[in-house]
């Protein structure tokens, strides 16, 4: 993770550019989050080791 901030300023001289950032500060993105089962995943995690262990036992 970065520690310093980002403070630099630039400019937009493109009429193109600045439209699409209006548009896009207007219309923010919506960012979707999967709720996951912790306790499944925690299940199958131990499966798949249980099987890589059984499997170095065998060669």
């Amino acid at each position: 993770m970065a520690t310093a901030s980002f403070d630099r300023n630039f400019v937009v001289s493109d009429s193109k550019s600045i439209e699409q950032i209006h548009k896009d500060l207007e219309a923010p993105r919506q960012v979707k989050i999967k709720k996951r089962n912790y306790k499944a995943d925690s299940v199958k995690g131990i499966a798949l080791l249980k099987q890589q262990l059984s499997n170095l036992e065998t060669c």
